[in-house]
């Protein structure tokens, strides 16, 4: 933009013009030499700078140099530099009061084109700066407390669009006895009509009740009693690792049942085929093959049915241990406990009743 980047041969002597009318400055004392000379170098550096793409460390020279002078070009400069950084309220405020620096009896050219460029800057800017609508619903306007980006808004402006920057703003807003409620909402450029933000607040304490409660909580440990809270829910033991153990055992039998389920059908399946009712073809199977044949049909069906319902037991083991492990602090337990002796395996129910 031709506005954001004056030409650096200019720089200097507008520089020096924005100081050399000391009459133009409104109700504040003259500036020094020392402020002069300052700003001087402040704006020329400045200049430099957002030349260079740092707008950000221009906006902090030409802050500093229109602290000191507050002159039309140095206001200009500032503005300019917010307008670039996104900054369009600040932008439009800042060309404003450029516009309306008094006049002095002698100002240079310079200023006079400063106040120009200033004005239409702020027409331009005007309709370029969005607004946000909030509407709240579920408590009453003279509760409310609503905060954009930590500023609180005043409840008499409430119910009318807020001027804002573009871009990323976070609303909070809250009522005695209702949650706090948060939005993110981004606003763009020129956007003719404010964004609405509707907010239905929920009732609830809010963050600020809680600390305060929390307070008063703290303050009855030393004498008083507390008010009564709901009784915590009994929880249950650990989960037993004999239960774990059972499970993954149980789940690796029922995989390893499968595996001779899928390969005793397929034995059967080559016993059909080769063998019609049971007699074999002599030309495909002799009695080695024919003997390895029935073994293996004999060995998938045994082992799937063995290793399911090792499987099944458990799996099964495992759930009663995990479901029907004792209550802490109860006055009843009852759980499954696996046993296993030479002579017998299983399970024992074991609780008081």
């Amino acid at each position: 933009m031709n506005l954001l980047r004056p030409r650096a041969s200019r720089a200097a002597g507008i520089a020096l013009a924005v100081l050399s009318v000391a009459g133009a400055l409104p109700a504040r004392a003259e500036p020094s030499a020392a402020d002069r000379q300052t700003a001087r170098t402040l704006l020329i550096e400045g200049r430099k700078k957002r030349d260079a793409g740092d707008v950000a460390g221009a906006r902090e020279d030409f802050q500093a140099a229109h602290a000191l002078v507050r002159a039309p070009t140095t206001g200009l400069d500032l503005a300019r530099a917010d307008e670039a950084l996104g900054r369009l309220i600040e932008a439009r405020e800042t060309a404003y009061e450029v516009v309306h620096l008094p006049l002095g009896s002698d100002e240079p050219p310079a200023f006079t084109q400063a106040r120009a460029a200033a004005a239409a800057m702020v027409d331009q800017l005007e309709v370029r700066i969005p607004s946000l609508l909030l509407r709240v619903e579920g408590a009453a306007l003279d509760q409310i407390e609503a905060r954009v980006d930590g500023q609180p808004i005043p409840r008499a402006a409430l119910p009318y669009p807020r001027k804002l920057n573009p871009g990323r703003h976070e609303v909070a807003v809250t009522a005695p006895g209702f949650q706090t409620e948060r939005r993110e909402v981004t606003l763009k450029q020129a956007e003719r009509a404010p964004v609405e933000v509707r907010i239905h607040l929920v009732p609830g304490r809010s963050t600020e009740q809680k600390a305060a409660a929390g307070g008063s909580m703290g303050a009855t440990e030393g004498g008083g009693q507390p008010p009564p809270v709901d009784a915590p829910s009994e929880s249950r033991a650990p989960v037993p690792v004999w239960a774990w153990t059972a499970g993954g055992v149980g789940l690796v039998a029922l995989a390893g049942g499968a595996v001779f389920a899928i390969d005793h059908a397929a034995a059967r399946a080559r016993v059909e085929e080769d063998c019609p009712g049971a007699v074999c073809d002599r030309g495909i199977h002799d009695f080695e093959s024919m003997e390895a044949l029935r073994a293996r049909w004999n060995r998938s069906l045994g082992l799937s049915v063995t290793l399911g319902a090792v499987g099944l037991a458990g799996v099964g083991a495992a759930l009663g241990g995990i479901l029907l492990r004792p209550r802490v602090g109860g006055e009843r337990a009852a759980s499954l406990v696996p046993i296993a002796t030479p002579t017998a395996q299983g399970v024992v129910w074991r609780g008081v009743f």
